[in-house]
This record gives C-alpha cells, sequence and structure tokens, in this order.
C-alpha cells in the first residue's frame, strides 16, 4: 500500500473528522437576505452546541457538533481540543476577564492579559477544530459595564485578529440590553456577540432589533427558567420545574425562538453536566455520581432527550419517564407546603414511562441551600437530612424532627440511562 504524505494524512483526517487545513480553509459570518449565515471551511454550518465537556461522546451522538468553554491555559485548551477532535466538534473557547470594573484600570493585570491573549492566538490559530475566542463572560454582571472594560475587550480582540486569521472573536453577556449597546459603541472588531438568556427567550429577537447593535448572535447559554424568574413559596424558596415541564421549555425555546431567528448562528445548551446552583438537578442535564448514598451514576435527564429530538428532528426508541407533578401532604410546592416537626408526611410523585419500563425511585432530602454563589459561581451541596431511601414505589413517608426549610427531591430512573427528577420545598414548624 503507498503510503500518504503527511499533508495528504491532513486533508484525508479534515475529511473525516470535520477538521480542514487546507491553505484556503477558515470561518466567516455572511449576511444573508434575512439576517447572517456562518461558513467553516465553506460549508454552511449551524452551531449546535453545549455548554461545558461533559460526556462529549453523548453529545455528539445526540446531534451536536460544537462545545463551549469558559477559559484555560494553553495546556488546557490543548487538552479541550484534543477533546473536539476526538468527539468531531468544534469549540468555542473562552477568555476569562473579571467582573470588576477597578481591574480594567490595572496596568499590570492589562500587560497579564495581553501577553495571554496573544499566546493563545499564536498556538491556536492553524486550529481547525476551533470555531471562536469568547472574551468575557458577562463582565458587565458586576460592576463593569463601563466604557473602559468594553474597551479593553475590543483591544484583546484585535490584538487575537492581528495574529490569527482563521476563527471568530466574540464575547458573552448576559441578557443586558445595556451591555448590547455598549458593546455596538466600544468593541465593532467582534464577529458576534453571544448571550446568556433564561426565561426571557421569546424577547431575544426584539432586543437586538431595538438594539445599536446590528451584527449576527448565538445564544451562548440557555436552559430552563431561572431560580431569579420562578415562584417562589413565602418563605422565598424558588420553586423548581419538573424534569417534563423543562422538556417542554427546551423544545419550545430552541425551536421557536432561536432556530427560528433569522440572527442567530446557533447556541449552545446550559449545562451539558451537573452543577449544584440553588439545587443539584436546576441547570444539571445529566444527575449526579459518585455522591455518598445515592445511587446515581450521571443518567441522562429528559432535556437530553429534548435537544437530541431537535437537534436531529427524529424521534427516539427509548425516553425518559414523564413526571406529571409530586405532592407532599396532598400540596404542591405552590401551595407553601408545612408539615409538623416529627409527624411524618406522605409525599407521592405521578410518573408514566412510554416504554414501560420499569421505574426506581430514589428519594433525598436536604436542607435548603443557604450558602449561594453569584453570576454561576461555585456553591456547595447542601447537608441531607436522614438516609437516601429507595424503592419502587411512587410514595414515600418520613419525618423530620428539626424546624427549618428543606426540600424533598425524587430521582424516578427507567435502568435504560434515563432519570427524571422533581423537588418540593417545604418548612417545618414546631
Amino acid at each position: 500500500m503507498k503510503k500518504l504524505s503527511y499533508f495528504a494524512c491532513l486533508f484525508l483526517a479534515g475529511v473525516l473528522f470535520g477538521c480542514s487545513s487546507a491553505p484556503e480553509s477558515g470561518i466567516a459570518i455572511k449576511k444573508a437576505a434575512d439576517g447572517y449565515k456562518m461558513y467553516i471551511d465553506g460549508r454552511e454550518t449551524y452551531i449546535k452546541g453545549v455548554g461545558g465537556t461533559y460526556r462529549l461522546d453523548v453529545a455528539s451522538q445526540s446531534g451536536a457538533n460544537a462545545f463551549r468553554t469558559w477559559g484555560g491555559s494553553v495546556e488546557e485548551v490543548t487538552k479541550i481540543l484534543a477533546q473536539a477532535s476526538e468527539n468531531n466538534m468544534y469549540v468555542m473557547q473562552g477568555i476569562g476577564l473579571p467582573k470588576d470594573s477597578m481591574r480594567y484600570y490595572d496596568a499590570a493585570f492589562k500587560n497579564k492579559m495581553r501577553e495571554e491573549v496573544r499566546t493563545l492566538a499564536e498556538t491556536f490559530k492553524n486550529d481547525t477544530c476551533l470555531l471562536a475566542w469568547g472574551i468575557g463572560n458577562e463582565i458587565e454582571l458586576g460592576n463593569a459595564n463601563i466604557g473602559a472594560a468594553w474597551s479593553f475587550v475590543e483591544e484583546l480582540a484585535q490584538i487575537i485578529k492581528s495574529v490569527d486569521k482563521r476563527h471568530l472573536v466574540s464575547t458573552v453577556i448576559s441578557y443586558n440590553p445595556s451591555a448590547l449597546d455598549s458593546i455596538a459603541k466600544y468593541v465593532p472588531s467582534l464577529d458576534y456577540v453571544g448571550i446568556n438568556v433564561y426565561g426571557p427567550m421569546n424577547e431575544v429577537q426584539n432586543t437586538f432589533e431595538k438594539s445599536n447593535y446590528k451584527g449576527p448572535f448565538m445564544i451562548t447559554e440557555w436552559g430552563p427558567t431561572g431560580w431569579w424568574e420562578t415562584a417562589t413559596t413565602e418563605w422565598k424558596a424558588p420553586i423548581e420545574q419538573t424534569s417534563e415541564e423543562k422538556l417542554q421549555v427546551y423544545e419550545e425555546r430552541y425551536t421557536k425562538y432561536i432556530q427560528s431567528n433569522p440572527r442567530c448562528l446557533g447556541s449552545f445548551v446550559f449545562l451539558w453536566g451537573q452543577k449544584e446552583e440553588r439545587t443539584p438537578t436546576w441547570f444539571s442535564m445529566f444527575v449526579e455520581d459518585n455522591v455518598d448514598q445515592l445511587p446515581l451514576h450521571g443518567e441522562k435527564t429528559p432535556m437530553v432527550e429534548a435537544m437530541q429530538r431537535v437537534w436531529t428532528g427524529r424521534e427516539l426508541t427509548e425516553t425518559a419517564p414523564v413526571i406529571e407533578g409530586m405532592t407532599i401532604n396532598d400540596k404542591y410546592a405552590i401551595d407553601n407546603v408545612q408539615v409538623k416537626a416529627g409527624k411524618p408526611f406522605k409525599a407521592h410523585v405521578a410518573v408514566t414511562d412510554k416504554e414501560n419500563d420499569r421505574l426506581t425511585y430514589v428519594w433525598e432530602i436536604l436542607k435548603e441551600a443557604t450558602v449561594l454563589g453569584f453570576g454561576g459561581s461555585y456553591e456547595p451541596r447542601p447537608d441531607r437530612v436522614g438516609e437516601v431511601v429507595t424503592s419502587d414505589t411512587d410514595t414515600y413517608e418520613v419525618a423530620v424532627d428539626m424546624p427549618g426549610e428543606y426540600r424533598l427531591y425524587v430521582y424516578v430512573l427507567d435502568n435504560t440511562g434515563f432519570v427524571s427528577t422533581v423537588n418540593v420545598p417545604f418548612q417545618v414548624i414546631k
């Protein structure tokens, strides 16, 4: 067999794995009649992305073609891009910036960032699995929605573009129209803007149309209705949607407001993994793994099912259990559930499974979260009360002795790789 040259191997790898190395290759955004379209090595490409690097094999198999990160050193980015190549995906690579406005007047900090950004651009300027650089994430959530900060983002964008002629450059904001106007004024070099949005997804198109920013954008973080947007109990505990309600929200927001927007180049659904934010399940598209006593192993939630359906346009042969709701003493979360200290109460979860799989129920009580992060920062898992109980029934009876604020969680596993979730906040009174 004739031995292929090094360059022939590179070309073949590009054909097979989606990472082209042809000299004329690159990434471009072009104005279309009704908006914008993105082309990678001449191929029109719509980004079907996930937030995070967890289970990228599942993401790729489900129809995703990209993932997003929030920062990293040269060594870390090297590993990230290797993951992208292995899973036939592109990367929107983040470059971390502070939310503190004072840092943008700190010459030493700015010099350090200039050097780091130039090094990243020089190192990865030809990498064909890299899609774009994301300079900063929601810096305006602190007090950095100021000209000095955005002007520095523009400076970093120009540094990248002076070195890296292949990849796109962006920044990411929260759902903040004033930040969008600041970008229009101070950061003209960006190829697109990333916006993180949850509840007001239906307002995004109008927000961009009214803004001074007239370019393309991506939804760089989205998912269920956030804890800051939901109804709460009388004691201000946010009420989380059931996983079935989240499934419906994901499908509706994607098809009705993301995919149909002509200025939108794609999106990154959040979070392709698991994190603690107010609860262990709020933004998690996979459940926890290796938690003491909890018989969970990172199973997929219905939100993964939802994304596979909208990404591929096909129905799944195996779906998650459908939770209609959960009650404590016949009351839902919105009813401000209170129970007496030391007196048993009964919970019931209404659930069905389309494939009639055998269901397993995992019940857990946690204290209501009190150590809270900011802007998605780290939060510890709240303390557990009592023991985890695993059963094959949809009812659960227990008593809590100490007055306070708690949540009862149930995880319903279909034993095929899916798990559905719901929780109810409740108060224990004397």
